[in-house]
């Protein structure tokens, strides 16, 4: 595969490559030459070796048959990209024709959008954030910004998923720019809400992968409260006795009842305030992928009951030294996922 070059070429007219060339003669450095006249000093460099090997300042003529397509032509077929009115080359192809009346094939559209910039890359499925949910993870972040992976190493992390016997694909491809930050194009909007499948409870603290628990398609806050008082209390007496620890879960409805608040308060257990709809702070979720991806080397469970067999046999896996030290590489990267979400101003993030 050829490889896209990232460079960005400075364009300079004729005017100032006749300035360059005659302040180099008269002794002045690149440097100078490029902090007077605001070019890159790169593109300074370039003018003047080729001034050294011809006369000429206009460009040459460029080898090989002319694009048939304009400049402003290529720049409204990847508007027409960008803003999701098109969403592959073969579409382009056929637009640039239907519209523009340029015959091109889908390899050179291809080959058009990549040199605008533009990639394939997958959509994901992010949580759907409102104007609130945002507010209230961006003062999350904010509040923990100073916290070090010491701090964030006291935090045991908990949650429920899903496990269905089959993976589930959803993505797509979409043409778009590459940033630093998750471009939005790339969503796709989850809200809480079939084949086989089962729900679990877990947990991992520093010290690796704890007991997972199947549950019932659905909890209350006493079978809720039966969880933690049989699974999670002897992780705290086992790995945090007379060290501080904290209990992280999300805000749903049996995590923040009333009967739940009390079996906290009766345990003198800390609680961590938890800000809406933010699994990409909560590393428990690369651990579900982890540990899905090893159920699904297998072939798909038949039932309920042999789907929890094999699950079980992972949980073997999730135990080992490795994964500890894959978890503990998570808990390396909270700092950045916190700022992460400043950066974002309390949106969706890459985790």
């Amino acid at each position: 595969m050829v490889k896209q070059s990232t460079r960005v070429y400075q364009r300079v007219g004729l005017v100032n490559r006749a300035r360059i060339i005659a302040l180099s003669k008269n002794g002045q450095s690149q440097r100078s030459i490029s902090k007077e006249l605001k070019i890159k000093r790169v593109t300074v460099q370039a003018i003047i070796r080729k001034s050294k090997s011809t006369d000429i300042l206009k460009d040459l003529p460029k080898k090989g048959r002319p694009s048939i397509i304009d400049d402003g032509t290529k720049r409204l077929l990847t508007r027409l990209v960008l803003r999701g009115e098109v969403t592959s080359a073969t579409e382009l192809a056929q637009v640039a024709l239907r519209h523009h009346q340029v015959d091109i094939s889908a390899s050179t559209a291809r080959r058009l959008l990549h040199e605008q910039g533009l990639s394939v890359r997958h959509t994901i499925k992010k949580p759907l954030l409102t104007v609130d949910h945002k507010r209230k993870r961006l003062e999350y972040a904010l509040a923990h910004r100073d916290w070090t992976v010491n701090h964030w190493k006291r935090i045991i992390f908990s949650d429920e998923t899903v496990i269905p016997a089959r993976p589930v694909n959803p993505h797509k491809l979409v043409w778009t720019k590459h940033t630093d930050h998750l471009d939005p194009k790339l969503i796709i909007p989850t809200v809480q809400g079939g084949g086989v499948k089962l729900m679990g409870w877990g947990c991992i603290s520093t010290h690796g992968f704890h007991d997972f628990v199947q549950l019932e398609d659905s909890i209350n806050a006493i079978g809720y409260i039966k969880i933690l008082d049989t699974y999670l209390l002897p992780v705290i007496a086992d790995y945090f006795l007379n060290k501080p620890c904290i209990f992280q879960q999300d805000g749903a409805s049996v995590h923040t009842a009333n009967a739940t608040r009390e079996f906290f308060k009766r345990k003198r257990m800390q609680v961590l305030e938890w800000p809406p709809h933010s699994p990409d702070l909560n590393i428990i979720e690369h651990v579900w992928h982890y540990l899905k991806k090893e159920l699904y080397k297998t072939e798909p469970a038949k039932n309920k009951e042999e789907l929890w067999t094999k699950i079980a046999e992972v949980v073997k896996v999730m135990w080992s030294p490795e994964m500890t030290e894959r978890i503990n590489d998570l808990y390396e990267s909270m700092p950045n996922r916190i700022a992460a979400v400043i950066g974002s101003r309390g949106g969706n993030t890459k985790y």
